[in-house]
């Protein structure tokens, strides 16, 4: 089976003698490090570029799902790190998210400009990987993992305002910037999509100071312990799931 993994970091405890592609789209080039867990293929892609510098408002999401699309993956699990804008889930912790509100402002949301396409997003995330997830906590889990939450995305690069997560927080749970619109074109590319979220600090105005080393360096200390449970995920992986999610763009064209 061919996996597609997104994150902001390399996972250096999952990764392991990869070898480094280009794979070449219409909306850009993307470098894909290739390697291999038990019998599936592992494809990663560094969301922020292939020297982590891309600020989340200019990653070429477009070119990042179509690579993984090339590259003829089933399912895609995401990986990011966010803000906790509820007391009980705290730095540490672990939420797979089972919903989003998109607050970003200026990015590409869709590959069909010339087509009236209205993509389905009643279960943003594959509700069979999330299944597959769940039950993976429950039996492997080291660190507490919420196994709902809602992911408000931001358009970023800046941190949000504490009167920005008050508001917020009446409606969501975790708060990041890189979400959207990448939910959202794997769905309209029928492939399978889920998210890890890793909760490196509390949001703006819950804590009296936030800086960016502090998210830095929370997960760096989480890292292998995400590998691990990735790990376990993926090997828990197989072909047949229950889910929609590959026919789904069949519904959504006028």
């Amino acid at each position: 089976m061919k996996i597609g993994l997104i994150g902001g970091h390399k996972i250096p405890s999952l990764i392991k003698n990869e070898e480094s592609i280009v794979v070449e789209t219409k909306y850009g080039n993307v470098s894909v490090e290739s390697s291999s867990i038990g019998e599936h293929k592992i494809f990663f892609i560094n969301r922020h570029g292939k020297e982590s510098n891309i600020p989340p408002h200019k990653i070429n999401y477009l070119a990042n799902i179509d690579a993984l699309a090339a590259s003829h993956v089933s399912c895609i699990l995401s990986i990011g790190t966010v803000g906790s804008m509820k007391k009980s889930i705290k730095p540490g912790d672990f939420v797979i998210p089972h919903d989003f509100i998109d607050f970003t402002k200026s990015r590409i949301y869709t590959f069909f400009d010339g087509k009236r396409v209205h993509i389905d997003m009643t279960d943003p995330y594959c509700p069979s990987l999330r299944e597959t997830m769940i039950d993976t906590a429950k039996k492997t889990a080291t660190v507490p993992i919420h196994e709902r939450g809602v992911y408000l995305a931001t358009e970023g690069p800046r941190l949000e305002t504490a009167t920005e997560i008050r508001y917020f927080s009446q409606f969501a749970d975790i708060v990041g910037m890189t979400g959207v619109p990448e939910t959202v074109l794997a769905r309209e590319m029928g492939i399978c999509y889920a998210s890890i979220c890793v909760v490196c600090n509390m949001a703006t105005g819950i804590q009296k100071r936030l800086t960016a080393d502090e998210i830095s360096n929370l997960y760096k200390k989480q890292e292998p312990i995400l590998a691990d449970f990735l790990r376990n995920i993926i090997k828990s992986l197989h072909n047949e799931r229950t889910c929609k999610c590959k026919n789904i763009l069949s519904k959504a064209i006028l």
